[in-house]
């Protein structure tokens, strides 16, 4: 529309908007970088307390889920619901408990890479 901006390029490590601002972070098919922990902790910071963090992902980047939800509990959230049933894509919603513990070390937070079948 006339008037408005055009939508801006922005890095999920410095999203310009004040701490505990938003009540959802969405991440659906968006985790791609390395630098996941940096991610999620922007995410936290994000947030209100109590809010939504929702994850969709394809099932065959995690090496092991329990590891992932522990890690993301680690970042200051707390599991609320996931769904495995389907056999391509991961649903996770994580609540917001407080901020990321300093320090902690996270192995269960990468993702395998997303493959893709020549067709």
């Amino acid at each position: 529309p006339p008037g408005r901006p055009p939508p801006a390029a922005l890095s999920w490590l410095q999203v310009p908007l004040g701490d505990a601002s938003v009540d959802v972070a969405v991440f659906c098919l968006s985790l791609m970088g390395t630098n996941l922990r940096e991610i999620l902790e922007e995410a936290n910071r994000l947030l209100r307390p109590g809010g939504t963090l929702l994850v969709a992902e394809v099932a065959s980047r995690f090496p092991d889920v329990r590891t992932f939800v522990g890690a993301v509990t680690q970042l200051g959230f707390k599991i609320v619901s996931k769904d495995l049933a389907n056999n391509f894509f991961y649903f996770f919603e994580f609540s917001k408990t407080g901020r990321p513990h300093a320090g902690a070390t996270l192995p269960g937070l990468q993702l395998r890479p997303c493959l893709y079948k020549k067709r």
